[in-house]
């Protein structure tokens, strides 16, 4: 049989394979010449036919072309680097990527399903991370997570439709979930770490409101189907409370959410923000439900989110007391509803698999990988999964990722054991680049990645069985991939290379280096630099000042806002005053690195 497939065209082995596997009671895994891959579903679209789903693939920066009835995939096309969201227009034939490594959207003609190509190319702020489209077609949006822009592009009729930009807005956040509310003529993007929503106006792309909300790590949004409430998921990290499991295994530390929101409230242009809001608790005691992630609404109100951290799916409706949870692949992080509305098809990242899960029994009906994965994966690849699982925590409430969500910081403070005391919450350090900065957590008493990991595991995260050796070792494999992005500032060329230099110049003068020491921009010691934690504490280890410019608020408990604030309200160090154009030239130095 397999000699008989190989004298056969792509498409046709395909076929006759996937024919072969189903009589074989197996289900398809992949056309037959796919060699094993890594994959990582992250984004899925579905056809309005509900016949086709579409897979973004984050890490061979493939799209696979899914025939969810038969639950084969039909073809994986080679599109970009590293694939983060895909979106299909709504004239059927044509589908938009976006590619977070190659910093393009990416326009694809599937008019021919079962080879979709390639038509167009748009170079966008770097690091895009996603895309909406405007119920005509005619206009798309792009977020880019690490230059912290919305770029607004027309989709332009022709053979094939052009792509031109018309307008590029800077946030003052790092950006990834959209969402357009045409009735009303806005759109609104969340912060990828803190809680916040800003409100466009379609019309002209004018900020409307800037709206705050506690939580962090918005992973879904959606619209119930008589507009009236905004969904969103995320999660909330409680500063009051401590990391002893007594208050894990409630949810009192950690919580997972999906909040439903007044529409109006939230467009409207005031503060008001919970006027007829309400949440539900995606989680109970004994029982977490780590790091919801992506969402969908159906027609009938149904809503169902994806809980990446936990392996499993939550369904249920919105006058629900709770909602029903339903285990999945591993790692799931993107859910669509498949039309006429009975089922859904959910991606597992690190499955690299779809499911299909019927919602009126709530039991997956159907599993489809996407391909064989290599048999053994590296070091840093299992790190990475152990980063993301839940299971590490107690009662499985948060993850790594809960607080260092894309290996960065969620910028909230933590009240953990980690200075050997409990009743000073602390900002969340971020992991990028931290491979280079040992020792760590603000006292520095961690000399190695090795060591911060396991009092992660044993004092943050109060796992019952005590981290194994060849877990810490994975996770720090994983940590030591974490690279930084280069500077806001470079991302969106605006790079003042002359205050640049003043800036280093006074950086110098004002021995800055001192607990700053070059090229890490952080030094091994501990120095009170006059401030002090609620215990009294006034030691501190340097954090390191490289990619300073994707961070903020800033010291140990968030107290200065900007870094202007550092320096003109909290006089740092030493009660340092600077004369307006050199401050503005040591930030400029400082957002630099």
């Amino acid at each position: 049989m397999f000699l008989f497939l190989l004298r056969l065209q792509p498409r046709a082995r395909a076929t006759i394979a996937g024919v072969f596997c189903l009589l074989c009671g197996n289900v398809w895994c992949q056309a037959v010449d796919s060699p094993p891959a890594l994959r990582r579903p992250v984004a899925l679209a579905v056809s309005t036919d509900g016949k086709l789903a579409y897979s973004a693939n984050q890490r061979s920066g493939t799209i696979s072309i899914v025939d969810l009835a038969e639950g084969r995939v039909l073809a994986e096309i080679p599109v970009g680097k590293r694939l983060a969201d895909i979106a299909l227009l709504p004239d059927r034939r044509f589908l938009l990527a976006v590619d977070e490594e190659g910093h393009e959207l990416i326009l694809l003609d599937a008019v021919d399903a079962l080879s979709p190509k390639v038509v167009r190319r748009e170079k966008v702020s770097p690091y895009p991370v996603s895309v909406v489209v405007a119920p005509d077609g005619r206009r798309c949006y792009v977020a880019s997570f690490w230059s912290r822009r919305l770029t607004v592009i027309d989709i332009e009729a022709g053979e094939p439709p052009a792509l031109n930009i018309v307008q590029v807005i800077n946030l003052n956040f790092a950006p990834r979930q959209q969402l357009l509310v045409p009735s009303e003529n806005r759109l609104i993007v969340a912060d990828a770490f803190a809680g916040r929503l800003a409100i466009f106006s379609i019309a002209d792309m004018q900020l409307i409101a800037m709206k705050q909300f506690p939580g962090h790590n918005v992973r879904g949004l959606g619209r119930s189907p008589d507009g009236k409430k905004l969904l969103l998921s995320h999660q909330m990290l409680n500063d009051l409370a401590q990391t002893i499991r007594g208050d894990i295994h409630w949810g009192m530390l950690m919580s997972n959410d999906l909040r439903w929101l007044n529409t109006n409230s939230v467009l409207a242009s005031g503060k008001e923000l919970y006027f007829g809001s309400h949440m539900h608790p995606l989680g109970e005691a004994g029982r977490g439900a780590s790091d919801p992630a992506g969402l969908d609404v159906g027609a009938d109100g149904t809503v169902v989110i994806a809980l990446a951290g936990v392996n499993e799916i939550a369904i249920g409706r919105e006058a629900d007391f709770s909602l029903t949870r339903v285990s999945v692949g591993r790692g799931p992080v993107a859910v669509k509803i498949i039309p006429p509305g009975d089922s859904a098809v959910v991606g597992n990242q690190y499955d690299d698999s779809l499911m299909v899960v019927n919602l009126k029994d709530k039991k997956v009906a159907r599993t489809i990988s996407l391909g064989i994965q290599p048999k053994e994966l590296s070091l840093a690849d299992r790190g990475e999964l152990l980063f993301h699982d839940a299971r590490l925590s107690h009662d499985r409430w948060m993850s790594c990722a809960s607080c260092h969500p894309s290996g960065h910081t969620n910028g909230q403070t933590n009240d953990n054991f980690s200075d050997q005391s409990f009743g000073s919450p602390k900002r969340v350090l971020s992991l990028l680049g931290a491979k280079d900065t040992a020792p760590y957590a603000w006292n520095g008493k961690a000399e190695t990645l090795a060591a911060q990991v396991r009092s992660s595991l044993e004092k943050t995260m109060q796992r019952e069985e005590p981290p194994q050796a060849d877990e810490v070792e994975a996770i720090s494999a994983y940590l030591k991939t974490l690279e930084l992005p280069p500077p806001v500032d470079e991302l969106r060329g605006v790079k003042n290379e002359a205050a640049i230099h003043r800036g280093q110049r006074l950086f110098a003068a004002h021995d800055c280096a001192r607990c700053h020491a070059p090229p890490t921009y952080t030094s091994p010691q501990t120095y009170d630099v006059g401030l002090k934690d609620d215990q009294g504490n006034t030691q501190f280890n340097p954090p390191s000042l490289r990619g300073l410019s994707h961070r903020g608020p800033y010291f140990h408990d968030n107290r200065a806002e900007t870094l202007e604030d550092v320096f003109r309200v909290h006089h740092h160090p030493d009660a340092t005053e600077l004369p307006s154009a050199e401050l503005a030239d040591l930030i400029a130095f400082l957002r630099s690195l």
